[in-house]
């Protein structure tokens, strides 16, 4: 009886894990998407330190060194103005990141309303907002962003909420679509029987029930508003000098890339490993949220 009472206080019990930390349990298996995480951290710290980290003043220009290949002083070497480029890399670091981040953001709170109000209210209001989502995806988005800005004027928060303004719509549909097969659920009928406003339903077990996708989303989203941002600078119409972007910087170091091609390598380089990293931690994501996956 003892022997017996021994070993049943010596098991080992599994204990149980929430939906997210056994979503943090399957991610943190994953290599490549810790990978990216820790690149995108890396990043994001750099950004915020920049102003303590950069090695010279980010307008500090030496006309005489002009466009110089790396050396001890200048480890990525310096633009045609004989700015360091590190400096101006990791200042258009922070740019980038701001955009991707902020554009995100807007895109992130609209379309959560939008799709959430369509799938929870259902019926002629779903059949309205989702139309109008049809047919603003038929627009020519990129077209609109330059009127925007040729109208309005280049500003980074005209930027912000340009862009932000294009990306929700797939969010919305996500969200909606998420909400469609919520709301059928028992726990929102018993929320309904307990007598919660629909605000309430909403903000306390439909929202909280869909950040898994959108948590995927965003992480896919990011790098498309890097890229989109990128892809105006490099027409002129983003982030305007004196401030700079890794899309500004690329753009610069295209027209000189034959005879200064250290001023287009490493800008596209920080993008391009920035992009992967996102897209990794995006897949590891999707695999960790999948409510279908087994626990190992």
């Amino acid at each position: 009886m003892i022997d017996s009472l021994k070993e049943y206080q010596n098991l080992n019990f599994e204990q149980g894990r929430s939906l997210w930390q056994d979503a943090w349990y399957r991610l943190n298996k994953n290599k490549l998407a810790m990978l990216g995480l820790y690149v995108i951290i890396f990043f994001v710290v750099v950004s915020i330190l920049t102003p303590w980290l950069a090695p010279y003043g980010y307008e500090t220009q030496n006309l005489a060194l002009g466009a110089s290949a790396p050396s001890a002083q200048h480890w990525l070497g310096t633009d045609i103005h004989g700015r360091d480029l590190m400096t101006r890399l990791m200042y258009g670091g922070r740019i980038s990141l701001m955009v991707g981040f902020a554009a995100t953001a807007v895109s992130l709170v609209i379309g959560i309303l939008w799709g959430t109000i369509a799938g929870y209210i259902g019926g002629l209001t779903d059949t309205i907002m989702m139309r109008i989502v049809d047919i603003l995806y038929a627009l020519p988005f990129m077209i609109f962003i330059i009127l925007l800005m040729v109208v309005f004027g280049r500003s980074l928060l005209l930027l912000f909420l340009a862009i932000g303004l294009i990306e929700w719509l797939t969010m919305a549909r996500i969200v909606r679509t998420q909400v469609l097969t919520l709301r059928k659920q028992e726990f929102v009928s018993a929320a309904v029987v307990t007598g919660l406003s629909h605000w309430q339903i909403i903000r306390r077990h439909i929202i909280p029930n869909v950040l898994g996708p959108v948590i995927v989303y965003i992480t896919l989203t990011i790098p498309s508003v890097m890229l989109l941002e990128a892809f105006l600078s490099f027409l002129g119409l983003g982030i305007q000098p004196p401030q700079s972007s890794w899309g500004v910087l690329i753009s610069g170091g295209v027209e000189t890339m034959e005879e200064y091609p250290w001023l287009l390598v490493f800008p596209g380089l920080a993008l391009s490993l920035t992009l992967f990293a996102l897209n990794f931690l995006g897949d590891g994501l999707r695999d960790a949220l999948d409510p279908r996956a087994t626990r190992d």
